[in-house]
């Protein structure tokens, strides 16, 4: 009986939902994704799902004297719908994390980890997946010192700004566009593995805060070309083919790994996961 009144009251409210709701409503979804929606006019029939199922729904909490949640329930769902047609809701999220943050911190903006492991005998590596990106939180004391974020999607073009002159942009821009100098590097291109990876000193007097840059290989996404090079140059090349090797990545190649943090090169090398673990840990 309770439930048929509920389905009953829902659909009254539906149908004397004010046109200023709905204009509400609809002008929020639309001032997110008009851009988008423009090139992609297939989608105009999910937004018009979204207003629908969002409006009801908002409806009947308001009806039950609960406007705040009402309003949180639309925001949610326009960061919803924001989030399925553009990246800014995982770029937002992605520039509040710092070195320095608290553990609490991190968990309360982005959830738990899905996996977890230690990599030295005071650092533990969290990895937060995410059908946008992959996140490594590395921990110490229960207090962010490094992190790193790898790409899973082409289209994913976070601009990571480091100086008020300087924007540059992840799977865009080129290593040496960034506005900061390599200190070390390492290559590998293995059955198990294929990275090139390089700390980079961002000149903060007093903070000791490193820059990583690199690419890795990770689920279905291939290596660079350049990569590869390098690394047979390592192999088997000499000092001067080397460099021209590495000169030529860095000034041709856009990285799809991006960190910063107060880790030694060596341990960002070995938080990356191999496929069989990237696939075992997150089915992809």
């Amino acid at each position: 009986m309770e439930k048929e009144i509920k389905t009953k009251l829902k659909a009254e409210l539906l149908e004397e939902l004010s046109e200023q709701i709905n204009d509400k409503v609809e002008a929020e979804v639309e001032e997110e994704v008009s851009e988008e929606l423009a090139e992609r006019s297939r989608y105009a029939e999910s937004l018009d799902r979204f207003k629908v199922y969002f409006i009801g729904i908002a409806a009947t909490i308001m009806a039950l004297g609960q406007f705040s949640e009402a309003v949180t329930l639309i925001e949610d769902g326009v960061d919803s719908l924001r989030s399925r047609f553009t990246n800014t809701v995982e770029y937002g999220v992605l520039s509040n994390i710092h070195v320095g943050n608290t553990e609490a911190y991190i968990e309360d903006l982005i959830g738990n980890a899905q996996v977890s492991r230690a990599i030295d005998d005071e650092i533990v590596a969290d990895y937060h997946y995410n059908n946008k990106f992959l996140l490594t939180i590395f921990n110490k004391d229960k207090r962010v010192i490094a992190y790193t974020v790898i790409p899973l999607v082409d289209d994913f073009h976070w601009e990571v700004s480091n100086t008020d002159e300087i924007e540059w942009t992840l799977q865009v821009s080129t290593y040496s566009e960034f506005p900061a100098n390599p200190k070390l590097y390492a290559v590998d291109h293995s059955k198990t593995a294929s990275y090139y990876i390089e700390s980079l000193d961002t000149g903060r007097t007093g903070l000791f805060v490193n820059s990583y840059l690199g690419n890795v290989s990770i689920g279905d996404r291939s290596q660079s070309m350049s990569v590869i090079a390098l690394y047979n140059k390592e192999v088997t090349g000499t000092d001067e083919e080397i460099f021209t090797a590495q000169t030529k990545l860095r000034e041709s190649t856009s990285p799809n790994l991006f960190g910063a943090g107060k880790l030694d090169l060596e341990l960002i090398q070995k938080s990356i996961l191999t496929g069989a673990e990237f696939s075992s840990y997150f089915g992809r």
